[in-house]
């Protein structure tokens, strides 16, 4: 699936990890069906090309453990969620740059102790209830 040179560099991102991350990954009808274009045209299959993804990245490391759950009814699918407790979710098919954030959630997540500095650690810790970022990213 990946290039022997993109390949090096997610597995060495991935060697970072100290300890096994669960991903969950699901797939199946979208709300929103949208087509997706490839060079030349061809149609692409968000849920099946996000699994592809997905499944190579996983096979990359020992420490990525990858559940696959398919459903029958329409949803945000594809959905990425990385680790149980991470609250990481990602939305849509980690191709071309955005596949970068994936390797690198899943790298966070592996660690033992988070890559934050002391003084942000501090900062989060003054929050008194739960948080909820969401970034956006567009294809270009």
């Amino acid at each position: 699936m990946f290039a022997e040179r993109e390949a090096e560099a997610i597995s060495e991102a991935l060697g970072t990890m100290e300890q096994a991350v669960e991903v969950l990954l699901e797939v199946g009808p979208a709300a929103t069906p949208v087509a997706l274009l490839a060079a030349g045209g061809r149609e692409i299959d968000p849920c099946g090309e996000t699994q592809r993804i997905v499944e190579a990245v996983c096979a990359l490391s020992d420490l990525v453990l990858l559940e696959v759950v398919e459903h029958d009814t329409p949803g945000p699918w594809p959905q990425i969620t990385v680790g149980r407790d991470a609250g990481v979710s990602y939305r849509g098919m980690p191709a071309g740059y955005e596949l970068s954030a994936l390797v690198h959630a899943l790298a966070e997540a592996g660690r033992q102790e988070p890559s934050l500095s002391a003084t942000s650690l501090e900062r989060l810790g003054t929050l008194e209830g739960p948080v909820e970022i969401r970034v956006y990213v567009t294809p270009t």
